[in-house]
């Protein structure tokens, strides 16, 4: 029986037990998870060390009464939550590596067993991705403005005042670009194609997009990363290529930088209509654009089974 169940079909993947496809699925995340906790203990030592050698009194007193201790504990969340920025930027530093070294070993499995993939998008192509994220970032970020839904998540605005408090250009580096680039390599990159062999694209491509949701830790962020989650899962379905995701990631997070940045979000909510009629018109022409990548063919050479998505 283990010998049957061993057994490989040319063109596909060794069949794995129970644990191991556990793993193979939420490894990924995982290790994230746990550099994630790594780099944040180092970072709170490293404030700690600095602030108790800068207030050496505040500390003793805090060692001698229970409610200058709980005050210095909380100087010291209140300092760690103006790092955030920094220290997301910094996992994604360690993360990216790690995960960029899974994700060639992957496609270096695909080939060893023979595995057929999906077609790589040409790269003219990518400017419908750019143009599809802005898009539907822009009309869903109106859309939860309108709708009001901070108001029902209330760590929402202090994670959006941590994460906007550090200089722009920090921003830029650690949101825009660094943080994106590792989260697409663990969920669509890895997680998403990995899961993908089992229960092919549509189930991976909700199941990845509802893990990510729960990622952002807040209702808000969960909405909305869940709804641009199966937006990124689906273009590196139809792209064949993590590229695509990560371009798309990058593109929403710009965005709403920007927008937060020069207040372009205020200024649209000051006039009911202005917002309306930008957030219709980003909407529309998502729309527009997804027919257009819909039309990608991204099926392999002698593709047969009937896998289409839409």
């Amino acid at each position: 029986m283990d010998n049957q169940n061993n057994q490989q079909r040319p063109g596909h993947m060794p069949r794995l037990s129970y644990g191991q496809r556990f793993w193979r699925i939420w490894g990924p995340f995982i290790i994230e998870w746990g550099i994630q906790i790594a780099v944040s203990m180092v970072a709170a030592v490293v404030v700690m060390y600095q602030y108790m050698n800068a207030h050496t009194k505040e500390v003793v007193a805090a060692y001698e009464n229970q409610a200058a201790m709980m005050q210095f504990a909380t100087k010291l969340m209140n300092m760690m939550q103006k790092y955030t920025t920094i220290i997301s930027g910094a996992t994604a530093l360690v993360v990216i590596p790690v995960m960029l070294f899974l994700y060639h070993r992957d496609r270096n499995r695909e080939k060893y067993y023979g595995v057929a993939t999906n077609k790589k998008a040409p790269l003219w192509k990518y400017v419908l991705v750019v143009v599809f994220a802005g898009g539907a970032s822009l009309a869903l970020n109106n859309l939860i403005l309108i709708g009001n839904l901070s108001a029902l998540s209330a760590t929402y605005e202090t994670t959006a005042t941590s994460m906007y408090s550090a200089p722009f250009a920090v921003q830029i580096v650690c949101l825009a670009i660094l943080s994106p680039i590792a989260e697409e390599l663990v969920f669509r990159g890895l997680m998403f194609r990995r899961m993908r062999e089992d229960t092919g694209a549509k189930l991976a491509i909700i199941y990845t997009s509802v893990v990510f949701g729960i990622f952002h830790g807040n209702f808000v962020q969960m909405l909305y990363g869940f709804l641009m989650g199966l937006m990124f899962a689906w273009l590196c379905e139809k792209y064949g290529s993590v590229l695509a995701p990560i371009v798309a990631h990058v593109t929403a997070n710009l965005l709403a930088l920007f927008a937060t940045k020069y207040q372009i979000f205020d200024r649209m909510m000051a006039d009911i209509r202005v917002i309306g009629m930008v957030t219709v018109g980003a909407a529309t022409i998502a729309a527009i654009i997804y027919l257009q990548i819909k039309q990608i063919d991204e099926k392999p050479t002698g593709y047969s089974e009937n896998k289409e998505i839409s």
